[in-house]
C-alpha cells in the first residue's frame, strides 16, 4: 500500500521554513511540490515523527497555522494510515 501527499509551493516554503526546528517539517524536507507517493513504512515512520512533536502535551504542527490548508493535508494523512 502506498500513500499520496500532494504538495504546493507555498506548502513546500512553508515546511522549508520551519526547517529541522520540529519533528514534523523535518521528516518532510525531503518531499517536492506535487504528489509525492509514500510507502507504508514511511508513512509510519513520517506519523511517528508527527507525534514526536506532541510529546509534553504539546499540539501538532509546532509552527503550522491549525487553519492551513497544508495542517488539513497533514492530518488527513495521518488519519488515513491503516
Amino acid at each position: 500500500m502506498s500513500y499520496i501527499l500532494e504538495f504546493t509551493e507555498s506548502d513546500i516554503e512553508t515546511i522549508g521554513f520551519v526547517g529541522h526546528r520540529y519533528c514534523w517539517s523535518d521528516s518532510l524536507r525531503h518531499m517536492a511540490e506535487g504528489e509525492n507517493e509514500i510507502s507504508e513504512c514511511e508513512a509510519w515512520e513520517i506519523n511517528e515523527a508527527f507525534q514526536n512533536d506532541t510529546e509534553g502535551g504539546h499540539s501538532y504542527f509546532p509552527m503550522l497555522s491549525h487553519s492551513s490548508d497544508l495542517c488539513a493535508k497533514l492530518v488527513q494523512f495521518m488519519d488515513s494510515i491503516v
